[in-house]
């Protein structure tokens, strides 16, 4: 992917750069919207494989006991053909409603705006600098949170490459 090297450091998790894109997803529920803000076409979503299984952590911040409470979404990212970022949604089927889960198990169309009637707020629980040589700039890991009650919805890792950070 052209534009990974980074010789000026731009990327550099301690850069003007990858700082103003991290306030930027802290103050908004949606890593989608945030994304989209910077895209003059709308955000293309392409569905991938699902080989990463449900942990105990993951039950635990979801507030589930049982692994088949959870379902798994893993997509791209994209503005046009430009991939932005990667992420991993886990989500509590029964906490949303029937309408929701059909578009999540059937559309592209991304986790936020699916969900967005649940008036969901962000937890950031950690955000990670892989490093350079692995292309991802900037890890996030997220609740998001049902507006009425505070219920977890989701669980989400989003990996952001180079291109979603670029000025």
């Amino acid at each position: 992917m052209s534009g990974c090297s980074d010789p000026e450091g731009v990327f550099a998790p301690d850069s003007a750069a990858v700082r103003a894109f991290r306030a930027r997803l802290d103050s908004q529920p949606s890593a989608t919207a945030v994304l989209q803000a910077r895209c003059p076409t709308p955000i293309r979503v392409i569905r991938l494989g699902v080989d990463r299984a449900v942990t105990e952590d993951i039950l635990t911040l979801l507030q589930v006991r049982e692994t088949h409470q959870v379902m798994t979404r893993h997509v791209r990212l994209l503005c046009g053909e430009t991939v932005l970022s990667d992420a991993w949604n886990w989500y509590v089927p029964e906490r949303l409603s029937p309408a929701m889960n059909t578009l999540l198990e059937q559309t592209d169309i991304p986790f936020g705006r699916v969900v967005h009637q649940t008036a969901f707020r962000r937890q950031g629980l950690e955000t990670r600098f892989p490093g350079q040589a692995s292309g991802i700039v900037l890890e996030n890991r997220a609740l998001l949170r049902r507006g009425i009650d505070d219920a977890p919805i989701s669980l989400v890792v989003e990996d952001y490459l180079p291109a979603a950070i670029r000025p």
